[in-house]
């Protein structure tokens, strides 16, 4: 490969990179400005909402993201009518969603407001795949800077009357200037295209979406279960350690998103030694990312973990790299289902364990089992898939 490629390649994962992480850092940067100027307290408030509004982002979504990113590697020529019909389809999800945001408790007060807040993020999330899929990342890196100035403006803005009402309509307002650039931007190409509802989106992309819920699911238990032990400061606190966790995860798979069509086309050698050396490269990037979390989380943050907590955290983040491209691989395979299949063992396992684990052990129980869960996923997906290799 010639150094020009390389160049070029570490630009593309550089700034796809950049993109994503900013939407990470975006929450991070939220959490810092509440917790110094208004109170640990609101962003309790805040983060036990947040952990059962993603349950409706996730479940609107439907696995749409991989889905229709290997639909378009398969037929690039319809990209934007394939596109259309998903959005359409999916829509009918909002449906449902509706009705159940009245009977989320947390939401008490907050449904309109809420309900016009995954409005929005539904919209801006169906675009992501476009932006992935046509590497306009330097386009999303301005997009996710407007969104964060507009929010930071608002709730400072709000700052002296802030509560989680002014907190949500903040969002609302970034998350509807970020839609109306990702709309204006993406959408410029789309002529000639046919309104289409199929079900069939829905059925093609439920192998997609089971896997990824039941693995939401497996990364989520520690904070599901954290929202009825841990008491609201706790809770506070805890969340800003899982987004510098969610921030690794995220590292660990920009570096193959933006390849992913090309990856599909690997042969198998290819894919074992990426594998191999992509682990060795998890313990690095895992101390790197430790340290890090240290010294903003003590030092910027002025929130305190022990050194047991900073280690299970170092443990978490080893197989990151490794976890997707496994996925990744399964995916290649055309394997969803075995990947919800373990994942569902896996969670069996983390619902009745973690319960015990986080009533006696707290945060330390709760960073005890997302570190199991992480390993055991990945530990199983390595074995099934060298044994499937082995008889073959």
């Amino acid at each position: 490969m010639n150094q020009k490629k390389i160049i070029q390649r570490l630009k593309t994962i550089s700034l796809f990179g950049m993109s994503q992480i900013l939407s990470v850092f975006s929450v991070l940067l939220l959490s810092f400005i509440i917790v110094k100027y208004h109170s640990v307290e609101l962003w309790g408030e805040y983060a036990e909402l947040l952990i059962w509004y993603n349950v409706f982002l996730l479940c609107l979504s439907f696995g749409n993201n991989d889905y229709l990113l290997k639909s378009f590697s398969k037929n690039p020529s319809s990209i934007n009518q394939k596109w259309t019909n998903n959005l359409l389809s999916r829509s009918v999800l909002l449906l449902p969603s509706v009705v159940l945001i009245y009977f989320v408790p947390v939401f008490n007060g907050l449904e309109i407001i809420l309900f016009l807040l995954i409005l929005f993020q539904f919209l801006t999330q169906s675009f992501k795949v476009l932006i992935v899929y046509h590497r306009k990342f330097s386009f999303n890196i301005w997009a996710e800077l407007t969104y964060n100035l507009a929010l930071i403006f608002c709730v400072f803005y709000w700052m002296d009357s802030l509560n989680l009402k002014y907190l949500l309509i903040s969002i609302i307002i970034a998350q509807g200037i970020k839609l109306l650039l990702f709309s204006s931007f993406l959408l410029k190409g789309f002529r000639k295209i046919s309104l289409q509802f199929k079900v069939s989106e829905l059925k093609k992309s439920t192998l997609f979406f089971i896997p990824l819920a039941v693995g939401t699911f497996r990364t989520k238990i520690d904070a599901y279960y954290g929202t009825h032990f841990f008491s609201v400061t706790n809770l506070s606190k805890y969340q800003i350690f899982l987004s510098f966790l969610a921030l690794a995860q995220m590292a660990s798979s920009f570096v193959i998103t933006p390849y992913l069509k090309n990856f599909y086309r690997s042969s198998n050698s290819v894919i074992s030694k990426v594998k191999k050396r992509f682990f060795i490269y998890g313990w690095g990037f895992a101390i790197i990312l430790t340290l890090l979390m240290y010294v903003v989380i003590s030092k910027i943050y002025q929130l305190e973990f022990t050194f047991q907590q900073y280690g299970l955290a170092f443990i978490f983040m080893i197989p990151l790299f490794l976890h997707v491209l496994l996925v990744s691989e399964y995916y290649k395979k055309d394997q969803q289902n075995k990947i919800a299949q373990f994942a569902s063992i896996v969670v069996l396992f983390q619902v009745v364990v973690g319960y015990f684990l986080i009533k006696y052990f707290g945060i330390n129980g709760a960073l005890i089992l997302k570190v199991f869960g992480q390993w055991a996923i990945v530990i199983v997906l390595w074995l099934w898939i060298r044994k499937k290799k082995n008889n073959d």
